[in-house]
């Protein structure tokens, strides 16, 4: 394990440097080491795998819905929502299709493998939200997609799974969708508030019990959804979207922690999924393969995206970036091993199809997703979500963070003085930073847009101040007329 974990540092810095999702690095070590390859761990139980791979996910969804801003997903939650449910089924209708065409599948097998690759994957997005400045809209569309459209595909997956065994009928598999979705929003919404409820009433002198805590938030939330036949990805998800909402008390040091429980779990399953793969069996798939994954990048992703963001008024270029940033990752490879648990008829087939897409989606889009943005002029510098730098919490008290936030076109505080803006009691800014430049911030100091502030704030506070200087969610209104002088 000890070696696991240093092979695990290595490479993520290696993906780093070469700009390579460390995806690919982390199954090409699980390959490399299999039965297939060197021969040092001889590995072929799909269940298991599936087992450790939904643990896996429910902690890296747990950790991405703690990472999010609610002020900055609402705008988007109608199209993300759309993204997430009918761009999922259209991806997987579209790609089906194209698989049925294949020699030796018909159309159960097609539409099979098109649910199966029909999720974004939150690992990947995420990773690549990270590292890549996106506009706030954008990020949040992609964000709240990846987190939350794993339920339809699960949905489809045991549908069509069901589908190749024996006949389902249409009132069956609607009430398939129903128990996934109602199951997994109910059970992520009581086991949310009631773990911020409890973080909120814990009175400890360390952060330790907040991360035992929220482990066990995460857990319960994905058990009580999973038990009934719910989706235990939606819950987690909306579980750490709710305990990030309600819990202020140690929300940095909670986050860190899962961070690193995120990215731990990401390397045991990378590493598990490549040791079930043989690699051998690749090339005789490549051609199939090849022909979904043109399908899935060049004809299913966008035109879903152009379907479901219809009616919102997003731009070409956004539309085009939103397309190409389809990742598709672990999720997918957990998921074919559903049919092989199953017993499906060719599982291996479709599992080494599948296992081949999301290879070549992550290290054809993973690769080109930076420049793409930069070349649609969507990057946005400093637009990354705005975290404490620094977490002050005396006993018994609410933590106190230093947080970095840029002055938003369009925000209510833009052309006032800082006398004029109604931050929250308490909050203070201590730095400015524009054109390069520091300015001593005081009163008749006046916000233009694109200035960089480093704000001292209490956690309650985060989201307000955020929304307040970025235009994106419930802060309160900058009072007064707009300052006419420059400082």
């Amino acid at each position: 394990m000890g070696v696991a974990l240093l092979l695990g540092v290595a490479l993520t810095w290696l993906a780093d440097r070469v700009a390579l999702p460390a995806l690919v690095l982390f199954l090409g070590l699980g390959m490399l080491v299999g039965s297939d390859g060197l021969g040092w761990i001889d590995f072929d139980n799909a269940r298991l795998a599936q087992q450790v791979g939904t643990v896996a996910l429910a902690l890296i969804l747990f950790e991405g819905g703690l990472a999010s801003r609610w002020a900055e997903l609402r705008p988007v939650l109608a199209p993300g929502l759309a993204l997430a449910t009918a761009g999922v089924a259209i991806s997987a209708a579209v790609v089906g299709g194209v698989a049925a065409l294949l020699p030796g599948l018909d159309l159960a097998h097609g539409l099979l493998i098109g649910a199966i690759v029909g999720s974004t994957d939150a690992a990947a997005v995420f990773a690549i939200l990270r590292r890549t400045p996106l506009p706030r809209k954008l990020a949040a569309t992609l964000e709240l997609e990846s987190g939350t459209n794993d339920p339809v595909a699960i949905f489809l997956t045991d549908l069509f799974v069901r589908m190749v065994i024996e006949p389902v009928t249409p009132l069956e598999g609607a009430e398939l969708l129903l128990r996934q979705l109602g199951f997994g929003a109910v059970a992520g919404w009581v086991a949310g508030r009631a773990g911020a409820a409890a973080m909120n009433r814990l009175s400890a002198d360390s952060s330790y019990p907040y991360m035992l805590l929220s482990t066990g938030v995460a857990l319960t939330a994905f058990g009580a959804a999973a038990v009934p036949g719910g989706s235990g990805f939606l819950a987690v998800y909306l579980a750490g979207l709710l305990v990030s909402r309600h819990a202020p008390v140690y929300r940095l040091t909670v986050v860190r922690f899962h961070e690193g429980l995120s990215w731990v779990a990401q390397v045991g399953m990378f590493v598990l999924l490549g040791l079930l793969v043989f690699p051998s069996q690749l090339p005789s798939v490549a051609g199939g393969a090849l022909a979904i994954t043109a399908a899935l990048m060049l004809v299913a992703r966008p035109l879903a995206i152009w379907i479901c963001t219809l009616p919102w008024p997003f731009r070409w270029q956004e539309r085009l970036f939103l397309g190409w940033a389809g990742l598709r990752g672990a999720v997918p490879i957990v998921l074919a091993t559903v049919p092989l648990a199953a017993g499906v008829e060719r599982s291996w087939f479709l599992f080494h199809v599948v296992f081949f897409v999301v290879l070549a989606s992550v290290a054809v889009q993973g690769t080109t997703l930076a420049p793409l943005a930069r070349w649609l002029g969507l990057t946005a510098p400093g637009a990354a979500p705005a975290e404490p730098r620094l977490e002050l919490a005396p006993v018994g008290r609410p933590p106190v963070g230093l947080i970095h936030v840029q002055v938003s076109e369009g925000s209510p505080a833009a052309g006032r003085s800082l006398a004029q803006v109604n931050l929250p009691p308490g909050a203070t800014v201590t730095m400015l930073l524009r054109d390069g430049q520091v300015i001593p911030p005081r009163g008749r100091t006046v916000l233009h847009p694109g200035d960089s502030l480093y704000v001292l704030v209490q956690q309650r506070d985060v989201e307000p101040v955020v929304a307040l200087l970025t235009g994106t969610g419930n802060g309160n209104d900058a009072s007064g007329p707009a300052a006419a002088s420059p400082r």
